[in-house]
């Protein structure tokens, strides 16, 4: 992995559903960059999906809208999350979690 490979959180809800989603967090940071290649200058987001809470990878330019879908954080080219993306992440999840 390079410098700034995506590094998921090793403990809290967002690492969980990483895990489940995609396996272990490498997985995560593959995934993740191959989407951000793909996504060329729009870069990526991390979404939600409203009814299951499931996660997935949102390219603007190529999947469209996104309207079933809560962001939990955007990246372009060269970006990481911080640690308030991923408190963030873990409070929405959480949200999305009880109202299941």
């Amino acid at each position: 992995m390079s410098d700034t490979a995506i590094r998921a959180p090793a403990t809290g809800l967002a690492a969980m559903r990483i895990g489940v989603e995609f396996g272990d967090a490498d997985h995560f940071a593959d995934s993740f960059a191959r989407a951000m290649a793909r996504g060329g200058e729009l870069g990526a987001t991390l979404v939600a999906a409203l009814d299951r809470g499931d996660l997935s990878i949102h390219l603007p330019r190529v999947d469209g809208p996104c309207w079933n879908a809560v962001p939990l954080f955007h990246l372009h080219r060269g970006e990481t999350p911080t640690d308030a993306d991923w408190a963030t992440t873990s409070s929405i999840l959480e949200k999305l979690e009880r109202y299941r």
